[in-house]
């Protein structure tokens, strides 16, 4: 009952944030980006503390997701390279100034860090923004972000009912020994099914976008899925924090978002562009 209350309220806290525009956007999201950071930092530090602050790389991940905001509205196109090159110029700093014989072992996670939370959710809003929808004159637009979440979601909960109930080949094994084969084609399958809603509703894209879309939400979101595994399994924890009951941390939640948003952007960048 606690696993499906705190699911129910993690689904709505997503829908605030998609659906309520841009500045509940920022403000959901940002709480996202600095929670995922935290814990991914916590658990990389499990083991070994690292000479670089993780509060100053969780502080600097939102100030550069923010200012790509800045950047969008076209408030400021100089907050995001100023504040890239700031973040870069303290890391090469460290490297340089603190005595440690694993400072460069704190300067790749702290990039990476970067690269995995924050790079991902900056795309995620640059996704809000397409320059050259159908659907919108050039702001905020919703649409592509509530279907990107429809399909993680149905592809979560496909996945795992068909792996549950008939899953019998192991899809990684060595990684996550509870997917199967089975779960990961039934989870493109319904995926695939539910965007044949969406091709209805919003029919200025047309069915076989959709279709692609769908296909490749399920494909890098189980990417992303066995990627978080192996981090986990790596730093030997089981959940990345425990913010949300029965369901972990927030990077145990957006686990499929962080690696199907950069390839969905791609895509949208491709098609936009025909």
């Amino acid at each position: 009952m606690t696993r499906a209350g705190a699911g129910i309220i993690y689904i709505l806290v997503i829908l605030f944030g998609v659906l309520g525009g841009r500045f509940s956007f920022l403000v959901v999201f940002g709480a996202i980006l600095g929670i995922g950071l935290f814990e991914f930092y916590r658990m990389v530090e499990k083991d070994t503390s690292h000479a670089i602050s993780k509060i100053f790389n969780i502080v600097s991940g939102i100030l550069i997701f923010y200012s790509v905001f800045l950047y969008i509205e076209g408030i400021s196109a100089f907050a995001l390279p100023t504040l890239i090159l700031l973040y870069m110029l303290i890391l090469i700093a460290s490297a340089l100034f603190i005595k440690r014989d694993d400072i460069l072992h704190g300067i790749i996670y702290s990039g990476f860090g970067q690269i995995y939370v924050t790079m991902p959710l900056s795309l995620l809003m640059l996704l809000s923004y397409p320059y050259k929808s159908n659907l919108t004159n050039g702001g905020y637009d919703w649409i592509s972000l509530l279907a990107l979440f429809v399909f993680l979601w149905v592809n979560d909960t496909a996945a795992y009912f068909f792996g549950s109930l008939i899953g019998k080949r192991k899809l990684m094994e060595h990684v996550s020994p509870k997917k199967s084969v089975e779960g990961f084609l039934g989870g493109i399958f319904f995926t695939a099914i539910a965007s044949l809603l969406f091709a209805h509703i919003y029919p200025a894209y047309p069915t076989f976008f959709w279709v692609g879309f769908a296909i490749l939400v399920s494909l890098f979101g189980t990417v992303g899925d066995l990627f978080e595994s192996l981090i986990k399994r790596t730093c030997n924890v089981k959940d990345s924090g425990n913010l949300i009951p029965g369901h972990g941390g927030i990077l145990d939640r957006i686990d499929s978002l962080l690696v199907a948003v950069p390839a969905v952007y791609l895509y949208f960048i491709i098609f936009l562009s025909l």
